[in-house]
């Protein structure tokens, strides 16, 4: 599979390639309709520009040439019933075309949706992917990886405050709501990687609360499913092996889970695939080894008011834990 060979740091790289979060730039059918809507609303608005521009023009050479308040007032009541009226078809005609965007997206409700649950955090995502039988469900952080073409059903909530969910490429934005479950349908056609935020103010790193949304191939996501669906793989030599008691000694795995270890809480991101992820901390530095010695030794320096407690660790404990945490894919 040709997006399995590529390196943390290509993927990313291959992110910001894309350009940033573009709704104009469509790669999603919902999308596409929202693209439209905006295409219709400038034309109007230019319309609307042009014919105040020239009205108020006309009224302004009229009445420098009439000094007749009364007849200036009988030749302009015509223009100001039509402006009225035009203004209530114009509101009318947004209106209405709106109310046709939104309810294109029922139309990718199908059977055979995908399901993906994500839980907005103060300040990074919590995704899901659900099935049927529990023990093929798993957790990811801060990626959305979707397969080309097919329907997918977005179960979305928060832990803390209000978040909203917005891949522009790919759809528009819904809130995610304490206490609430939103769903959101969405369908991606073009194959690539697209950058999504947090459109909802929601405290002091709101604007490091992005992710990346990763369209496959069918047959590439099926197996990138079935990599995900995998434990970690056990250490394979000394060094790991120190890294993996350092982290299953430490305050990580009192808030990380690594599937396959006794690691299992479920307060930070699930962490059992991260050296397969584009990015660190919600897409605020690329996954790399530097930047992950950068996080574990001082997270507040990365991302302030982030709540990762900074882990004190030695020299050699912090080389191991970055051994270890490399072979997480």
């Amino acid at each position: 599979m040709g997006r399995r060979s590529r390196s943390p740091i290509a993927l990313f790289l291959l992110g910001a390639c894309s350009g940033p979060q573009n709704s104009l730039d469509t790669a999603g059918a919902q999308a596409s309709e929202v693209a439209t809507l905006w295409w219709v609303m400038l034309a109007l608005s230019v319309a609307v520009i042009i014919l105040v521009t020239a009205f108020t023009l006309t009224a302004l050479l009229r009445g420098s040439r009439d000094d007749d308040l009364e007849r200036q007032d009988r030749r302009s009541r015509p223009i100001v019933v039509a402006s009225a009226g035009a203004t209530v078809a114009i509101l009318l005609v947004v209106f209405f075309y709106s109310m046709v965007v939104s309810r294109s997206a029922s139309a990718l409700q199908t059977a055979d949706a995908l399901e993906v649950e994500i839980i907005g955090n103060q300040w990074w995502w919590d995704v899901m992917y659900v099935d049927s039988i529990p023990a093929r469900s798993f957790r990811t952080a801060n990626e959305l990886h979707l397969p080309a073409g097919r329907s997918v059903r977005l179960r979305l909530t928060s832990r803390d405050v209000i978040h909203s969910f917005w891949a522009p490429n790919i759809h528009g934005k819904l809130d995610l709501i304490p206490g609430q479950e939103n769903t959101l349908y969405v369908r991606a056609d073009r194959p690539g990687v697209y950058r999504g935020q947090c459109a909802e103010f929601c405290g002091l790193q709101h604007a490091k609360m992005a992710f990346d949304v990763v369209v496959h191939e069918p047959a590439e996501f099926e197996e990138w499913l079935a990599l995900q669906r995998q434990p970690a793989p056990p250490p394979a030599d000394s060094i790991t092996r120190f890294g993996q008691q350092v982290f299953l000694g430490t305050a990580c795995a009192t808030c990380h889970a690594v599937r396959g270890t006794m690691a299992n809480a479920v307060v930070g991101p699930d962490l059992t695939h991260l050296a397969s992820r584009m990015s660190l901390a919600a897409g605020s530095v690329p996954n790399t080894r530097g930047h992950l010695a950068g996080w574990l030794a001082d997270p507040q320096g990365i991302k302030p008011g982030n709540h990762m407690p900074r882990v004190r660790l030695d020299s050699d404990a912090l080389t191991a834990l970055l051994a270890y945490l490399g072979t997480l894919r």
